[in-house]
């Protein structure tokens, strides 16, 4: 029995669209030279080689473990998102959300989150509106949990003008989710126009209408008040989890945070790598972990130590990780070459 292919991705059609890495790469890389630039000026680097050697192991694997859960916790949410269309076994989610990661941390263009709605679409049967829209609904999550911890931590952190108004803007920003959100529910549940299937138009029109359609619908399915408090917990034990490892690497370093230095560090360094940079986020995370630390009193030495050895904390494991499951097809169903394939005039089925 073969899968449908996701609307809009055929087996002939190419995930990562060297378009799209090709802008990442002119966009992105430049950024991350000058954060990096930014990162490093007047940074003493026998002092931070000196802190990185001295950094205690048992701490350090602390973090690489909370790393770990954090991604589990991820995958159970999205899991939990997709539940009403189709689902698969926790180990499943878990890999799609490393393996995404892991691409997103070598490719420009942050390609990662489509993939993974394509994956979701070839292992569940899902239409591949719907799985992005459930890959939405993930991402929109992690955003309004990590604005919401950085408004409550804010106030416990010294901090320049500038940075209360980009949380401003990060406030709004996390309120239209929220209102978009709220909005595809009322145009899939309450508006006559949203239940009904429009069948007028071009070809192309209805084709378009029905993607984003489903996208609405998908977004919307799981906008309720029950739905959105498990989310929002599970969310906010994602980064707790987080902020866990990332205390354990800062105290491997004898850097002293308090929970609320590092949830606001957690909020910025994450929510900061929504910029556009190289792959795996290098000078642009440097840069953030640099300038959020220092608002809470470390040295741009130590800062800069966290960052690196952080920064390997999840990137190493996930790479190895992400590829490992990707090349062990621990995805079941899922042939990898059809991320790069380009066209070849045929289709293909796959089990499921």
């Amino acid at each position: 029995m073969s899968t449908p292919e996701p609307p809009g991705v055929t087996a002939d059609s190419p995930l990562i669209s060297r378009r799209v890495v090709m802008i990442g790469t002119i966009v992105g890389v430049p950024l991350s030279l000058l954060f990096l630039w930014l990162a490093v000026r007047g940074v003493d680097f026998h002092a931070v080689t000196d802190a990185l050697s001295q950094a205690r192991v048992g701490l350090v694997v602390v973090g690489v473990i909370a790393m770990a859960v954090v991604y589990v916790v991820q995958a159970q949410r999205w899991r939990y998102i997709a539940r009403r269309d189709g689902t698969a076994p926790l180990p499943v989610f878990t890999a799609m959300v490393v393996g995404s990661i892991a691409i997103n941390d070598v490719v420009p263009g942050r390609p990662g989150e489509v993939v993974r709605a394509y994956w979701l679409s070839r292992r569940t049967g899902i239409a591949g509106a719907r799985a992005l829209a459930t890959v939405i609904v993930d991402r929109a999550s992690d955003v309004i949990a990590l604005v919401v911890i950085l408004v409550i931590t804010l106030p416990f952190v010294e901090h320049p003008a500038w940075l209360q108004t980009i949380v401003y803007v990060m406030l709004a920003v996390a309120v239209a989710l929220v209102v978009v959100m709220a909005a595809a529910w009322w145009y899939t549940h309450k508006s006559a126009t949203g239940r009904a299937r429009g069948v007028s138009g071009t070809v192309v029109r209805r084709r378009l209408r029905h993607h984003v359609s489903g996208i609405v619908r998908g977004a919307a399915s799981i906008v309720t008040a029950r739905d959105a408090m498990v989310v929002a917990g599970l969310s906010g034990l994602a980064w707790l989890a987080w902020a866990g490892g990332a205390w354990a690497i800062a105290s491997s370093l004898g850097i002293a945070q308090s929970a609320t230095d590092i949830l606001f560090v957690a909020a910025v360094l994450n929510l900061g790598v929504a910029i556009p940079s190289s792959p795996g986020f290098v000078g642009t995370y440097q840069w953030l972990a640099v300038a959020a630390m220092g608002l809470t009193g470390v040295s741009r030495d130590n800062a800069f130590a966290f960052s690196v050895l952080m920064q390997a904390t999840w990137l190493i494991p996930t790479i190895v990780a992400g590829i490992g499951l990707i090349a062990y097809a621990g995805i079941r169903g899922i042939d990898v070459r059809t991320l790069t394939r380009r066209s070849t005039g045929t289709k293909e089925t796959h089990a499921p």
